[in-house]
């Protein structure tokens, strides 16, 4: 039995209806992941995206304003520094042994080891405003979060900033 031809309208429409798919495939996976694209082009544009020191990885969070609550004003801030990742056991330990702490976990650390930790390592405690912008990113239409929308869910540690603010993008 010979195969069903197909005419050249109906071949015309289902090639346009594949590529209309395919578009909208795209499409859609390219708005799941904005929040990685945008972030990877601000960071990107940055002159060091990415300190590497022996206390681990910084990132940059660039320059202006992040998203707050309804009816909040979001101070413009200025680009800084943060931990890509929390603070390690190991390197928590290491700064509890040299300064004569006892060892407990780092989810467990107070607010004042937190900030002595950070001091030793060379760096600061991000201030609220750094820590929300990190996490949350900037506006709406400028999302640049560092952490995406769950990064900063991502382990119960802390996070150091870099020990000057204002930090320039590109210094």
């Amino acid at each position: 039995m010979p195969a069903p031809v197909i005419s050249g309208r109906r071949l015309a429409m289902l090639m346009l209806g594949v590529t209309v798919a395919v578009v909208a495939l795209f499409a859609g996976l390219s708005l799941f992941h904005l929040d990685r694209i945008r972030t990877s082009v601000a960071v990107r544009r940055s002159g060091k995206p990415v300190l590497k020191l022996a206390s681990g990885d910084m990132v940059i969070v660039p320059a202006g304003e992040f998203q707050v609550p309804p009816g909040q004003a979001a101070p413009p801030l200025a680009s800084f520094y943060i931990d890509k990742s929390p603070v390690a056991q190991s390197a928590f330990a290491a700064f509890l042994r040299e300064n004569g702490r006892t060892a407990q976990p780092v989810a467990a650390a107070s607010a004042g080891d937190a900030q002595l930790f950070c001091a030793w390592a060379g760096k600061r405690l991000p201030s609220p405003q750094e820590l929300a912008k990190a996490a949350r990113g900037a506006t709406k239409t400028n999302d640049v979060s560092i952490y995406g929308a769950l990064g900063m869910a991502a382990g119960t540690g802390f996070r150091c900033a870099k020990a000057e603010s204002g930090v320039e993008a590109g210094r």
